[in-house]
């Protein structure tokens, strides 16, 4: 058994009046030294090198909350069981030659909220509002305003983590490494948008502890290393991790009139757009469908849109931001995986790994080529495949091409969203040892398979004119001197 206690007080002081936000009173209170305070402890035990267990706590202060709400307490409880130590398991040892079972329970904290200190107090602008009396009008003075409201009551946000797994070893060849997770935050900072204007609220904002988030998945890595003989080695390796989030909480109306635009029960990251239906075919089209109000008017080749059903069931016969949907996998994949051999005979060594993302999704936009101030180059996709008086195909590619922006054709939809999963043999070695020398020749991101053949979806979505991936080649030789 061993315990451990640990006080912690820091300041820091910046001493900068100049610096941080725009307004006067952002930057005197980037001016005061920051401060933090907490106070952790742990015990753990552990009895015959079979049952262990550890509990850890943290009570922590922050400066970004009032009185009262400035201390957390945050514990974490942890045991693990290895089954293999048990005599009774001594038989299957042959077979299985190590088992753990391992179980987690915590809470975390977070005190970064907002982007700046001190959100729980108000800012005011001393001379941030104009007003005008008299009976001619003509005269005019400026006055304080609110560009945050107090609230006192803001807290931590919370995590609470719960994590089980086991360790498990094969032939004393396999390892496989397994956990399931589940993380619920709570208390989410946000600012609140569902404030009536008639409170008398205006643009002003208030903040509070309003969201909550979901996240759940599991991990795998599987490890396989065989000695045939002293010429002949080969290990294997591999790595799986799913991970799925989803909005429990969120400041937004309860009886949502499109609940196609609400943020709870979808994840976080994803898209909101408009479903596409193709191009119009003629103006006939165009006359018999709702009417478009996203911008501008539509003509021949233009994308047509859903109109998108309200919580009764109806529709309102125009398309406008209310018909937006959640679409698509969030940016950030859900999937990560990653598997490679590396094999070295005699005195030859060879190895690579292969890594990849899938149930994720991206959105184009940013490359279309017209601006009243920036004309762009029309990238050689949309050259091959817009649609035009000459390529009057509904399935065109691109949409008929404008001289300014077209913002019906640009908003975000299912017409732009692609599909950003990617397997990419991120690396590759292949190497030869004499004596205390070795030669390697090597390489990185050196091929990519994907659905998506514009550029690399590991950029993400956009106009795909981000920084490139590298290609890169490495040849090298190393010592070694006794």
């Amino acid at each position: 058994m061993n315990a451990l206690l640990i006080y912690n007080q820091e300041q820091f002081n910046l001493n900068n009046i100049s610096s941080g936000t725009d307004t006067s009173l952002g930057r005197l209170y980037n001016a005061l030294p920051q401060r933090g305070q907490s106070l952790a402890g742990r015990l753990s035990y552990a009895y015959d090198n079979k049952y262990m267990a550890e509990f850890n706590f943290g009570y922590n202060g922050s400066e970004n909350f009032a009185k009262g709400n400035r201390f957390g307490f945050f514990p974490s409880v942890a045991v693990g069981y290895n089954v293999s130590e048990e005599s009774w398991f001594e038989p299957l040892l042959p077979v299985v030659s190590y088992l753990k079972l391992r179980g987690s329970w915590g809470l975390v904290g977070n005190d970064r909220i907002g982007g700046e200190r001190f959100v729980y107090m108000s800012s005011v602008n001393l001379t941030g509002a104009g007003f005008t009396t008299g009976i001619d009008q003509n005269y005019s003075r400026s006055g304080p305003v609110f560009n945050r409201y107090p609230n006192y009551n803001l807290t931590w946000e919370t995590g609470e983590k719960v994590n089980l797994g086991f360790d498990l070893h094969l032939f004393n060849d396999l390892r496989i490494v397994a956990d399931v997770f589940r993380e619920n935050r709570t208390n989410i900072f946000q600012q609140r948008g569902t404030i009536p204007t008639y409170l008398g609220t205006a643009n002003t904002a208030v903040f509070a502890n309003t969201a909550g988030v979901r996240n759940q998945g599991f991990d795998l890595s599987v490890d396989y290393t065989k000695q045939f003989n002293r010429d002949f080695v080969v290990q294997m390796k591999g790595t799986f991790s799913f991970a799925q989030n989803e909005v429990t909480r969120y400041d937004e109306p309860i009886d949502q009139q499109y609940p196609n635009l609400i943020n709870v029960g979808y994840p976080l990251n994803t898209h909101l757009g408009y479903i596409a239906e193709g191009l119009f075919i003629d103006e006939a089209e165009i006359a018999n469908r709702p009417e478009q109000q996203i911008s501008g008017n539509v003509g021949v080749g233009d994308i047509k849109y859903k109109d998108v059903a309200d919580k009764n069931g109806e529709t309102d016969g125009m398309i406008t931001g209310n018909d937006r949907v959640r679409m698509g996998y969030p940016t950030v994949p859900e999937i990560i995986y990653g598997f490679g051999p590396s094999i070295r005979y005699k005195k030859f060594d060879f190895g690579f790994l292969f890594q990849g993302a899938a149930r994720t999704s991206m959105m184009l936009s940013g490359m279309h080529p017209f601006g009243t101030n920036t004309r762009r180059n029309v990238m050689q996709w949309i050259v091959d495949d817009h649609w035009s008086p000459d390529n009057q195909s509904v399935d065109a590619g691109y949409p008929r091409l404008t001289q300014i922006d077209h913002g019906n054709n640009t908003a975000g939809s299912s017409f732009w969203l692609r599909d950003a999963s990617f397997l990419k043999l991120k690396n590759a070695e292949i190497g030869y040892s004499i004596k205390n020398m070795r030669i390697y020749v090597s390489g990185s991101n050196l091929l990519t398979f994907s659905n998506f053949k514009l550029w690399d979806p590991e950029q993400g979505g956009g106009s795909g004119l981000s920084y490139p991936t590298t290609r890169v080649f490495n040849v090298g030789f190393q010592m070694t001197i006794n």
